[in-house]
């Protein structure tokens, strides 16, 4: 709040202005990205253990931790309506009882917390994945700058200034401690957000160049950038969140003028944890589409046009990486073709050769299985 007003003026407020409520919108969105977060990791756990044969270190760490972070921040949305009166005007607590608002304070840290964490582990699983499938030497050295700045705002900001910006740290909910003090935390959420949307912008252009120079068809190139392009939501989120910070005045009515930015602080990093499950959840997705009907009209369409069946393969050499001795590569087949059992129409083939001594093991995965 910016001011406290007088026992008087809270009296002469008219009963429609305290009766209103925004909450469910929050509630509603807090249950329905809950479904749908557990769906999609669900379906990555599912693509990564039954359809990928080598699952990296990051399906055990990142991945999961995104999840809980991002689950965590949709359960604490749900609180703010059940227990920490979001959604009514402050004043209506102020008449009725106000050690609500110490716990919709309490809820505000726990979720200032979640959210740099929700939006942190997520990128970095992106960027990871960049760093194994991009060999272009500028576009690894961005994306190690991107990496850092990403772990060193989250340091900074989602734990340092968290827990040191009210001092001492209760005050930040319990304004009643004598000599306590905060920062002017608006300022702070204005210029936490600045760091976000120019990694955000950062992560969704690095893939470009590659991706554009990569040699398969426009389905598949037009299917991956979409992949990447689903990050989007995240940015578009953030930056609407931003914009907020300057056109509402957030503390005048938190319980209530709150709502809106809470909706958009839980879809970011729910939208950025979707997206870095997405590519893993790739093989899951082939392996399906090709056992369905929809294969079989998609070969009998190519096929109506006439398209030639004759199959080019190319090396991918921006999807190849060699590491000791290890070597794994990517082609596309450019065959349309008009048989519906053909298992490897339309599909990244990944390629890898190891190389034991002077003899190699070369093998082949369909599929275009990115591991996590």
């Amino acid at each position: 709040m910016s001011t406290v007003p007088t026992p008087e003026q809270l009296m002469a407020l008219p009963p429609e202005y305290l009766a209103q409520d925004n909450g469910a919108k929050l509630n509603n969105t807090g249950i329905a990205f809950i479904v749908l977060l557990s769906v999609v990791y669900a379906l990555f756990i599912i693509s990564q253990m039954f359809f990928v044969e080598r699952t990296g270190w990051t399906m055990w760490t990142l991945y999961p931790l995104g999840y809980l972070f991002s689950l965590s921040l949709a359960i604490i949305c749900i609180f703010y309506i059940k227990i920490g009166g979001g959604g009514r005007h402050i004043a209506y607590w102020l008449i009725h009882d106000p050690s609500v608002i110490g716990t919709f304070l309490k809820l505000e840290t726990a979720s200032e917390f979640l959210y740099m964490a929700g939006i942190t582990f997520p990128k970095i699983a992106i960027l990871v994945l960049y760093l194994r499938i991009f060999m272009d030497h500028r576009v690894r050295i961005a994306t190690w700058v991107v990496l850092g700045i990403v772990i060193g705002h989250f340091v900074f900001t989602g734990i340092i200034a968290t827990f040191t910006i009210c001092q001492p740290f209760a005050f930040k909910w319990d304004k009643s401690i004598p000599g306590g003090h905060c920062a002017n935390l608006m300022a702070a959420y204005k210029y936490i957000s600045i760091p976000n949307i120019v990694t955000d912008l950062a992560i969704l252009a690095l893939p470009y160049s590659t991706l554009r120079q990569l040699h398969t068809d426009k389905i598949q190139k037009y299917g991956i950038f979409v992949t990447f392009m689903a990050g989007g939501l995240g940015i578009v989120t953030s930056i609407i969140r931003f914009v907020g910070f300057y056109t509402t005045d957030l503390m005048s009515d938190l319980t209530y003028l709150g709502i809106d930015t809470m909706v958009y602080t839980l879809i970011e990093p729910s939208a950025y944890f979707i997206c870095s499950c997405l590519l893993g959840i790739r093989p899951l997705i082939v392996t399906l589409f090709k056992k369905s009907r929809l294969s079989t009209a998609i070969s009998n369409r190519y096929a109506s046009f006439g398209v030639s069946s004759s199959k080019r393969r190319y090396e991918l050499s921006d999807f190849s990486n060699r590491r000791n001795g290890h070597f794994v590569s990517a082609s596309a087949s450019k065959r349309r073709s008009m048989r519906s059992d053909d298992d490897d129409a339309g599909f990244i083939r990944l390629q890898e050769t190891i190389h034991v001594d002077s003899m190699s093991i070369h093998s082949t995965s369909k599929g275009g299985a990115v591991r996590a």
